[in-house]
């Protein structure tokens, strides 16, 4: 474990510890038009996405944070291909 790694504590992070969970937008892609949603109106290309493993680096991170449950959103996080891996 480095020295960073022991630095983040969950009595150390924040007053309330460490999150419980995440939402992660892991696109913004949306083959939807809906009126309330809340995407940028500017949405990011698929090209300008995090990677496979970019998502599966961070999704380590997370956690060893001890994080314990992930939500995938987005946009429609199944128009990426990659979900089932990610899941």
């Amino acid at each position: 474990m480095t020295e960073q790694q022991m630095s983040i504590s969950p009595h150390k992070s924040t007053p309330f510890g460490i999150p419980l969970s995440v939402l992660a937008e892991i696109t913004h892609r949306c083959p939807l038009q809906c009126p309330y949603c809340s995407n940028p109106i500017e949405m990011s290309r698929a090209a300008e996405e995090l990677t496979t493993e970019e998502w599966k680096r961070v999704l380590k991170e997370i956690a060893e944070l001890g994080v314990l449950q992930i939500h995938f959103s987005g946009g429609e996080p199944t128009a990426r291909k990659d979900l089932v891996e990610l899941v």
